[in-house]
């Protein structure tokens, strides 16, 4: 619409004005209406998350459940994330798949499978990679935790056994790539800030930070 709005050069200055001024008000909007469907892109309010949903920090994990880093994260950064930041209110933590191979796949749709119990199913993935990584019952392994968290055990392996959940884990990591330049893991996201690559707590902690003070 701006385009066609076209004046010659020192022709009606007073209006030519006007319009620039509109048109710096209307790059304005398109910016701030890009930015927030960027946040809403990246935490959706119906995403299965931890903690309160009108939190001031969300912190995304793009995760991989055989990623040593990310194996690392949450064996020894997010409880004390959990503890301090989580259960007090100041953050939402959602954790989104990007496997980065074949048996992470399989392990993602099992968290998946898990429904509401999602991040107690990978609390416990995480807590046991080493027995089930190489394991040639890995199905059987899964359904064991699934049912010892209290999810019913026939829906739960008809649930693994399904070839689509399978396209749907792969299709997220695609999206992560095309949309949120996720290239590794694992990947944060603070409150849509990027950033990659292993952190210790006192890290995220800093960065949750420089968030609350911007927010």
């Amino acid at each position: 619409m701006l385009e066609l709005l076209c004046f010659e050069k020192n022709k009606y200055p007073e209006i030519k004005e006007y319009i620039v001024k509109i048109s710096r008000n209307w790059m304005r909007l398109v910016i701030i209406v890009a930015v927030s469907n960027m946040m809403v892109s990246l935490a959706s309010s119906k995403e299965i998350s931890l903690g309160d949903a009108q939190a001031p920090v969300t912190f995304i994990e793009y995760g991989s459940l055989t990623c040593d880093y990310c194996i690392s994260f949450h064996r020894n950064v997010l409880p004390r994330v959990k503890k301090h930041y989580i259960d007090t209110g100041s953050v939402r933590f959602v954790f989104r798949h990007f496997p980065t191979s074949d048996v992470a796949i399989h392990a993602a749709v099992a968290a998946q499978c898990a429904g509401e119990k999602y991040y107690e199913m990978l609390d416990e993935l995480y807590s046991t990679v080493s027995g089930w990584y190489k394991a040639e019952n890995r199905n059987s392994i899964f359904v064991q935790q699934a049912t010892s968290l209290g999810i019913d055990s026939e829906m739960f392996e008809s649930c693994l056994n399904e070839t689509r959940n399978f396209a749907d884990i792969v299709n997220q990591r695609q999206t992560a790539k095309n949309n949120h330049d996720v290239t590794g893991t694992p990947t944060f996201f603070i409150n849509g800030k990027i950033v990659r690559g292993k952190k210790s707590f006192s890290e995220i902690k800093a960065l949750f930070s420089e968030a609350l003070v911007i927010k």
